[in-house]
């Protein structure tokens, strides 16, 4: 069983080792906790959970070639997201300045008690068989000070390789 742990302060690199990873720097109180795909949840403080970031980085050689739509789908699909709504045009950052362009999708995630969740996943191409991932998933309820905070960390997550 995974646990939510703190997230280390300060900066730090998601996945530790590999040649792409994510950078970011969590407020204090957010938690991180890996899962068994090898992505990494980004948790609020308790009192404010009414969304997560998922951050991951696949690499399939059975989906290369293929167009980012297919791998958001196949990313989607384990959470249950059946199709998407729209899609449009997303960038990061890297820590030189230059920009990754990817793609964003937009669906919704069923809830086990009947409640949908919106998903957005963002997918950017590093090389023919390597993508990055990073997910925003919000449920009903959140207020202006939660929509900031998540603001706060998503513009500060940027990606690098060696």
């Amino acid at each position: 069983m995974a646990v939510a742990l703190p997230a280390p302060a300060g900066e730090f690199r998601f996945p530790p080792a590999g040649k792409h990873a994510f950078l970011l720097d969590l407020p204090k109180g957010w938690r991180t906790k890996a899962d068994a795909r090898g992505g990494l949840l980004l948790i609020p403080p308790a009192q404010s959970q009414h969304t997560l970031i998922y951050l991951g980085i696949i690499v399939d050689d059975s989906l290369r070639g293929q167009p980012a739509s297919a791998v958001a789908a196949l990313a989607a699909k384990a959470v249950g997201v059946a199709s998407f709504d729209k899609e449009e045009p997303a960038r990061m950052t890297l820590p030189s300045g230059a920009v990754v362009r990817g793609s964003a999708f937009f669906g919704k995630v069923p809830e086990k008690r009947g409640l949908w969740r919106k998903a957005r996943i963002v997918i950017f191409p590093l090389e023919p068989n390597t993508w990055a991932q990073a997910w925003t998933v919000t449920q009903p309820g959140m207020n202006r000070i939660e929509y900031e905070a998540v603001d706060k960390v998503l513009n500060s997550i940027t990606l690098t390789g060696e």
